[in-house]
């Protein structure tokens, strides 16, 4: 679950504040991560699974690149945008905190920093959603079940997605299971099979190469676990619905 990670690394895209009304919107293939906190809301988020109702003071994630509806009656929330190779999900995640008024305080003190540009705000926006992810950690925080059992293999999965030759089997045996059984429990704490859990780490660490503009697609490529460009492509453009040269030019331009 995003709100028990210990640790993300993270680039602020955005911190933005929304008070509306009788919406119905469809938001979909945006590039970026979602942490909101809802001031007064009676809202609903729509996958194709799953609805999510967010009333006042419910704190949610939306991972990157996933579709979603949002009917609101009112809506006023505070919303950072912002991107991370850390955790991959295709599932909203939220909760009501016990202590709301800390989180409501952090987050309009995030958005007070962004929208006064002072020298150096990039650092203390940081700094502040830093204290964010460590309140929501604390006010999540339990001992999962079923994690520490893949826990060495997860760990091993961030450490080598990069690696042309990572197996399923190599990952397995980090945590002394079959196959088949290490993906029935990542299936079941992460709602994704760890096939494609590898592929988003993939994918979301080449998006990040080709931003840079140090590199040819096809180092990218490599440098990302690839060894067939052809199919570094087509996953590229399944994810993020266009070509890496594509997405190369809209950065260059």
């Amino acid at each position: 679950m995003f709100f028990e990670k210990e640790m993300l690394s993270f680039t602020i895209l955005d911190v933005v504040a929304l008070k509306q009304q009788n919406i119905h919107m469809f938001n979909s293939g945006r590039n970026f991560n979602a942490l909101s906190f809802r001031i007064h809301a009676d809202t609903v988020l729509k996958t194709e699974k799953k609805e999510y109702p967010m009333q006042d003071n419910t704190v949610s994630y939306v991972p990157s690149c996933l579709d979603y509806d949002r009917h609101a009656k009112y809506d006023d929330l505070i919303v950072v945008h912002f991107e991370t190779t850390d955790y991959t999900t295709r599932e909203i995640e939220c909760f009501t905190p016990t202590d709301a008024e800390t989180l409501h305080g952090l987050f309009r003190d995030i958005l007070d920093c962004w929208n006064g540009k002072a020298v150096g705000y990039r650092f203390r926006c940081a700094a502040i959603l830093y204290e964010i992810f460590a309140e929501c950690y604390k006010q999540n925080y339990r001992q999962s079940i079923g994690l520490p059992k893949i826990q060495p293999s997860v760990d091993y999965i961030h450490q080598n997605y990069k690696s042309d030759d990572l197996s399923m089997q190599k990952i397995a045996e980090k945590s002394f299971m079959t196959e088949v059984y290490f993906r029935k429990l990542f299936k079941q704490k992460y709602g994704i099979s760890p096939q494609k859990y590898i592929i988003d780490l993939r994918l979301q660490n080449a998006a990040g190469l080709i931003a840079t503009g140090y590199y040819s697609l096809q180092e990218v490529a490599s440098m990302s676990g690839y060894r067939d460009y052809r199919y570094f492509s087509v996953e590229f453009k399944r994810k993020y619905g266009v070509s890496p040269s594509e997405y190369a030019y809209n950065y260059d331009t």
